[in-house]
């Protein structure tokens, strides 16, 4: 088996899109080793778990994958993010620092750009799926109230 530092960080890239179901693509920059410490403090103080992706690698990744469109969004080195933290908000997730920047999220096989997960409140993955099965049965019910306030009116003569 080849196994040099390439195909290991090929393998775990792979590995990450096909067992974590949540996790958050930030852009980092080319940082300095006193930046990036600082930065990775700030991420084990949140409780959050990162791989930081070259960006050949991750874009021939991509491209011989289902996400063959997010290559686009790479011009940089990738920073994946994942969590368990139940506590932590979008809002404190997106401010995190300054030097990296949120591009979009993965949930369940389709990837959201920033603009479409603005309105979410927490970052956990049961929680998130939760709201979305209460607000499918809600929105499955809505035909059905609307009938019911409907009432026929007898037509007078």
């Amino acid at each position: 088996m080849d196994f040099d530092l390439k195909t290991y960080k090929h393998f775990k890239i792979k590995r990450y899109f096909k067992t974590i179901n949540c996790f958050f693509f930030f852009h980092g920059t080319s940082l300095k080793n006193e930046s990036w410490i600082k930065i990775e403090q700030i991420l084990v103080n949140h409780k959050l778990k990162y791989f930081r992706a070259l960006n050949k690698l991750l874009i021939n990744t991509l491209k011989n994958s289902i996400f063959k469109n997010l290559t686009v969004l790479i011009h940089g080195p990738i920073i994946l993010l994942n969590s368990n933290n139940a506590d932590l908000t979008f809002k404190e997730l997106e401010n995190i620092n300054s030097l990296i920047n949120l591009l979009a999220l993965r949930l369940n096989n389709k990837v959201y750009s920033k603009r479409q997960i603005q309105k979410l409140r927490k970052i956990s993955y049961f929680e998130n799926v939760s709201v979305f099965h209460k607000t499918m049965k809600t929105f499955t019910r809505m035909p059905y109230y609307k009938l019911k306030s409907k009432r026929i009116l007898p037509i007078s003569k």
